[in-house]
């Protein structure tokens, strides 16, 4: 890769889910499976939610609001009604939880 003189190269910060983000994603796809009783249904809603959340962490990561009543240094974007809760680390950006509003975290 050729580089302009001066230019600094760009890293994109890795995305990560921690476990309780991870289980919260399974819970929804088996939710929607539930009530389409179509897993393909499911799985691309997961799939879309998952590609969602990684292109805007890496994209732009400082877009969520911060929601330090939360956690403190915490972030969070909406994708369907669903809140994401996100931490930005030195080397990667951490998926801390997800939940719809209207129920518990």
């Amino acid at each position: 890769m050729r580089h302009l003189k001066g230019q600094k190269e760009v890293t994109v910060p890795s995305v990560i889910f921690s476990k309780k983000a991870t289980e919260a994603l399974i819970n929804q796809a088996q939710y929607i499976f539930e009530q389409t009783q179509n897993i393909e249904i499911s799985d691309i809603y997961l799939d879309d939610m998952q590609k969602f959340i990684v292109l805007i962490l890496r994209s732009f990561p400082e877009s969520g609001r911060p929601t330090d009543e939360i956690l403190k240094g915490s972030r969070k974007i909406v994708y369907k009604g669903y809140s994401i809760i996100y931490q930005i680390g030195d080397r990667r950006i951490e998926v801390l939880t997800i939940y719809r509003e209207n129920l518990s975290k």
